[in-house]
């Protein structure tokens, strides 16, 4: 039997150090681990810390290509997979430090195993999981996340907010494919239009043309146009492609701008029916979050400054901020969304009833799901609205060729005469 030096974490945050006798490293680690602690190096007193290390990496399979690649930014698909195994694995009992591993060897993503990997190696130099997501991936998952990270870290019950922030992430992933689904179809519909547009003006129209050039006649006023814009198309795309580019950077600048993007979502509000679709976008996140704060037991103060965090308009977010010092200056939940506007009426008296009943939690969990329902009412609103719009400029686009080729039509008969 040997006698074996060893670094262990216990209660996942706190680094121990002791002695034990066995008779190899593996079974050191076996009877580290019945002692309630993670082993994270076993050595003998002649043994090099560092070589230990190397040869786990090496036993583990762990490469190195990743940790050289610098993690700037994460899917919503890629949180959802992370969030999930790693809710799964807390779930089961086993410490963060092994689920970490354990991800960080099975996931097909390598931006994973790297996240995992960096994760792991400051949780085993003291830190904690929310203090390592904010030293390493503050700007990759964000706030709110890291919030309610913390929030249950502090509670001791990361795997149930884990599987909160589950519910949360793939809100946002069921709302986003639901835009996507809604775009589809006028996507089809002016790939069509483009088509049209390509057919007559390189199959039909030159065949006119040509005889009607070499009858001398001159092209009518609306074809000329139409060859023109097809032409330049055609010879000058690039041009049109940078144009694109540039137009997409100045709206990218000035959307950066607070003051323009104060006016611009001040006046975006004021937008029958894509007014409410925004309001509620805003407010469904903001309500989950605070829903789940609210569980996790973060107090109300705190729930309602980090929930303000998802907003993105920025009038809804400074109403919010109005709401955060009423409640500040002693008054109810109710009567600071009431003075400012922030939170529509209808939402209004469930909160009123939560706060008297002391049932907060539930009505927050139930005005979630109302808001969610308005988010899927606004949107087909929107998609029904949106569909015809695109329908009448697809006719007047089949109007303007159709007139054109008639006018193109008659001037050839009449250049054949």
């Amino acid at each position: 039997m040997a006698k074996y030096q060893y670094s262990a974490l216990k209660n996942n945050n706190q680094i121990i150090t002791g002695e034990i006798e066995a008779a190899n490293p593996r079974e050191a680690r076996e009877k580290i681990r019945k002692l309630g602690f993670v082993p994270t190096k076993v050595y003998t007193e002649a043994a090099v810390i560092e070589q230990v290390s190397t040869d786990n990496e090496k036993l583990y399979g762990v490469t190195s290509v990743s940790s050289s690649r610098k993690i700037s930014r994460l899917s919503l698909q890629e949180k959802i997979m992370f969030t999930s195994e790693l809710e799964v694995l807390l779930s089961s009992g086993i410490p963060i430090i092994e689920a970490l591993q354990t991800i960080e060897l099975n996931s097909p993503k390598w931006k994973l195993k790297e996240v995992c990997r960096t994760l792991r190696n400051s949780i085993l130099h003291g830190m904690t999981f929310a203090q390592a997501l904010t030293s390493l991936y503050e700007k990759v998952f964000g706030p709110v996340y890291i919030g309610l990270v913390k929030t249950g870290e502090d509670a001791g019950e990361l795997d149930a907010t884990l599987q909160r922030i589950l519910v949360l992430l793939r809100k946002q992933d069921r709302i986003k494919g639901k835009i996507i689904s809604a775009s589809i179809y006028p996507a089809i519909l002016i790939l069509i239009m483009f088509g049209v547009l390509i057919l007559f003006s390189k199959v039909v129209f030159p065949a006119f043309i040509g005889i009607m050039t070499f009858n001398g006649a001159d092209l009518p006023f609306m074809a000329s146009i139409l060859v023109g814009i097809c032409s330049f198309v055609e010879h000058f795309w690039w041009f049109i492609l940078l144009g694109i580019g540039a137009l997409c950077g100045a709206l990218t600048s000035l959307f950066k701008n607070p003051k323009f993007k104060s006016m611009w979502d001040d006046f975006i509000l004021n937008v029958p029916v894509l007014s409410d679709f925004i309001r509620y976008i805003n407010l469904s996140n903001f309500m989950t979050v605070l829903h789940i704060s609210y569980d996790a037991g973060l107090p109300i103060m705190s729930g309602l400054e980090l929930s303000n965090k998802t907003v993105g308009n920025y009038t809804i977010k400074k109403q919010i901020y109005n709401a955060v010092n009423i409640v500040r200056s002693g008054k109810s939940l109710t009567e600071a969304f009431q003075r400012t506007g922030a939170i529509p009426g209808a939402l209004m008296t469930m909160i009123a009833t939560g706060e008297k009943s002391g049932s907060l939690g539930k009505m927050f969990h139930d005005a979630a799901e109302v808001i969610d329902k308005k988010v899927d009412m606004t949107l087909d609103a929107l998609t029904r609205l949106f569909e015809p719009a695109i329908i009448i400029l697809l006719g007047g686009v089949v109007l303007f060729v159709a007139i054109a080729f008639y006018q193109l039509y008659v001037g050839m008969l009449g250049s054949l005469l």
